[in-house]
């Protein structure tokens, strides 16, 4: 079969169809999206074993199951997490879903009905990132640290919630907010900061940009990144959850999807990402 690995770089090549494990679900990918993680693999900023496979969130149909899943699954639409609570980063610490034929663990996906089909779906893990906020960030000013697709989705529905949402931006592609601030220097002003971004050095110097009650979080993609991290940090996984398909649809409208998202079906031509997130066609990737 073939796969987008990294290998020193980022490359196709031809690869041999991995093994089911029992907890595993195989699938077909027709769409991947690939973001920030991709782009910090890409530059250097994320290091990966040599030989991956890349793609860490995607959509597929299901072909088979492991010996431990419900063969009822076999032949359902479903979402690719980037992160299973057992076995770590999807295209990271694991193969991922950029290649003909993905295997993946079973906690690491959603079914989506059929009926209701999306690309806008593939934005499910960030959305389910910032449904679960309100857990932890209840009120006060908030700064949000790199925008990408985790960032500029916490922004958009955490401005409901919380006196004030500001965004410190480490590049010029996303899009503007309304009711979202943007900042070009750094205080310890804020009740809660929120990193979206790979770069070290904002967690390197998070706790002199925080006061020492300041609610600080961050997506949890990886069981291995970040090593350089506070103690004060507060992790959310992507995850299965009620609302987040609805948000999408009522609160994602087409503009600011087309200004989120590119779409492609050349690799080389995607990285670094122009957008926010690429939305890769695979089935007209892997016929090239």
């Amino acid at each position: 079969m073939k796969g987008i690995i990294f290998n020193l770089g980022i490359t196709k090549a031809e690869l041999s169809e991995r093994e089911l494990n029992k907890d595993f679900v195989a699938l077909t990918p027709f769409r991947v999206l690939i973001d920030g993680i991709e782009n910090a693999i890409y530059v250097g900023l994320l290091w990966v074993e040599p030989g991956r496979i890349l793609g860490s969130i995607g959509l597929g149909r299901i072909t088979n199951v492991g010996l431990d899943i419900d063969k009822s699954l076999e032949g359902k639409l479903v979402l690719v997490l980037p992160y299973s609570q057992t076995y770590g980063g999807i295209g990271t610490e694991i193969d991922g879903v950029l290649c003909e034929k993905a295997n993946v663990p079973f906690d690491s996906i959603v079914v989506i009905p059929q009926s209701e089909f999306n690309e806008k779906f593939l934005l499910y893990p960030y959305v389910s990132f910032a449904l679960q906020l309100p857990a932890i960030i209840t009120s006060g000013s908030t700064l949000i640290v790199g925008g990408g697709l985790y960032g500029t989705i916490s922004a958009l529905y955490l401005k409901n919630y919380v006196s004030k949402v500001s965004i410190y931006r480490e590049d010029g592609i996303n899009p503007k907010l309304i009711g979202v601030e943007e900042v070009k220097e750094l205080s310890n002003d804020w009740d809660n900061v929120i990193i979206a971004t790979y770069r070290s050095w904002i967690r390197a110097f998070i706790d002199v940009f925080s006061k020492s009650n300041t609610k600080i979080v961050m997506p949890r993609i990886l069981n291995t990144w970040p090593i350089i991290s506070s103690h004060k940090v507060h992790y959310i996984q992507p995850k299965e959850m009620d609302g987040v398909l609805d948000f999408i649809k009522t609160k994602i409208s087409n503009k600011l999807f087309e200004e989120l998202i590119s779409f492609s079906d050349n690799i080389e031509t995607s990285l670094p990402v122009p957008k926010a997130g690429v939305i890769i066609n695979t089935e007209k990737l892997f016929k090239h």
